[in-house]
């Protein structure tokens, strides 16, 4: 997972190619697989300054809105449940990390994610 802090470093186009690849593939593994893949990509993704954070967070989120709603509830449901198996520290970063891309993103983008966050 270590390439994930290289992804987030790249242009925007090639960022959202290169996780709709890593996304593409986290998706086909088995359960207990996606949560164990997503809890690491997490893990190294808080070592990223928090402008890289919420760049990647911001590709993520747009890429997620644009699934069918079964996928991305699937998506939201995983994130979720990856970020609670995290130590405090990276769960608490993580959550505000979402929280300032929610507060970043375009409205119809933050509307969608929002409706599959519960909030």
């Amino acid at each position: 997972m270590s390439e994930i802090l290289e992804i987030a470093k790249m242009d925007p186009e090639k960022r959202k190619d290169e996780m709709l690849k890593l996304l593409g593939e986290i998706l086909k593994q088995d359960d207990k697989t996606k949560v164990s893949t997503m809890k690491n990509l997490i893990m190294e993704m808080s070592k990223a300054d928090d402008k890289t954070y919420i760049g990647l967070c911001t590709t993520n989120m747009t890429i997620a809105s644009s699934l069918p709603d079964n996928q991305l509830s699937a998506f939201v449901s995983l994130r979720m449940r990856a970020n609670s198996e995290l130590p405090d520290d990276i769960k608490s970063r993580d959550m505000k990390m979402i929280q300032e891309t929610l507060n970043e993103l375009p409205a119809d983008v933050k509307q969608r994610m929002m409706k599959f966050m519960g909030n």
